[in-house]
């Protein structure tokens, strides 16, 4: 039996370190200390902007991997106040401003090792879980998650760990690491250096996500995962992993031409979370930005009404 410190990002606690606290107009820029230890100084804060003005509750945004999608993302945690919603935007670990010094935004999301991937997705969940609890003692109740693209998987695992969440609007995301790293155009640089290093390939990759994972699932009893307990530790960060135990009511939007993520990602989170509801965007990932206001304006109707 596993302790709490065992367990995929339950291990660590979730206090709250303000470093900086700076309003400018409506907008409020903190700065939280992180509780997880990466090791890289750059990474160790979270910049939190925070768009006040709404009173029906807090939209924690998490957006996308990248290096140049923030200033279009960013939008939507703006935007929330027009709708009676304050908006959050948290910085994912070595995004941006967290970018440790030789590295591009996003790019250490790009690594072919999954031990090593494991603990940046637990980096990122902690703090949007350190995040969470921030809101939680400052800001309008209730707390609703946000998730575009990989936020989607950031979103989705924090849902399944912190049942104060009340609803989910997940954009343009999936789960099933098979999918995404195989077909996704976006991760061609993992499969490349999978073809160097020979320690994946296509048919190994889905000999773990078919029956070997339905039976490791078939073990879960609950969203606390134990470290090393996979067969291969990609399915302890996999979002498709924690998805059963997200009891929210989720609003699931995907993109039909998504080159991205992959139609079947996105089907199968759908089927995977207890209480979705699944909306097909007529655009690609990128060009999904395009139907921001109908994006914005599905979320807000989703967070709104009695959907349970």
């Amino acid at each position: 039996m596993s302790t709490k410190e065992e367990l995929f990002a339950l291990r660590f606690g979730r206090k709250i370190n303000i470093i900086q606290d700076e309003k400018i107009e409506n907008v409020h820029r903190f700065i939280l200390k992180s509780n997880y230890n990466s090791g890289y100084p750059e990474n160790d804060r979270i910049p939190l902007s925070v768009y006040e003005g709404g009173n029906r509750g807090t939209v924690l945004f998490i957006h996308g991997t990248g290096h140049r999608n923030l200033k279009y993302l960013k939008w939507f945690p703006q935007t929330f106040p027009n709708y009676g919603f304050t908006g959050a935007l948290m910085i994912l670990p070595y995004h941006f401003a967290r970018t440790p010094a030789g590295y591009k935004s996003g790019e250490l999301f790009l690594d072919p090792r999954t031990d090593p991937l494991r603990d940046r997705f637990e980096n990122a969940v902690v703090d949007a879980l350190t995040c969470i609890e921030f809101i939680k003692s400052r800001y309008p109740s209730p707390i609703y998650l946000m998730g575009y693209s990989f936020g989607g998987f950031i979103s989705t695992i924090s849902a399944a760990l912190e049942p104060s969440v009340k609803k989910l609007s997940l954009v343009v995301t999936g789960g099933n690491f098979y999918h995404i790293t195989w077909k996704s155009f976006a991760t061609r640089v993992l499969r490349i250096r999978y073809e160097e290093d020979q320690t994946c390939n296509p048919e190994k990759c889905l000999n773990y996500h078919s029956e070997i994972y339905q039976e490791y699932l078939s073990k879960l009893k609950g969203p606390g995962i134990p470290f090393n307990s996979a067969p291969i530790s990609c399915l302890e960060y996999d979002p498709l992993t924690y998805a059963r135990f997200v009891k929210q009511p989720v609003l699931l939007l995907g993109a039909k031409f998504d080159i991205f993520i992959p139609k079947e990602s996105t089907l199968q989170l759908f089927k995977t979370l207890p209480n979705a509801r699944l909306k097909w965007i007529p655009s690609g990932h990128l060009s999904s930005i395009l139907f921001k206001k109908r994006i914005i304006k599905d979320s807000v109707s989703f967070f709104m009404d009695d959907f349970s």
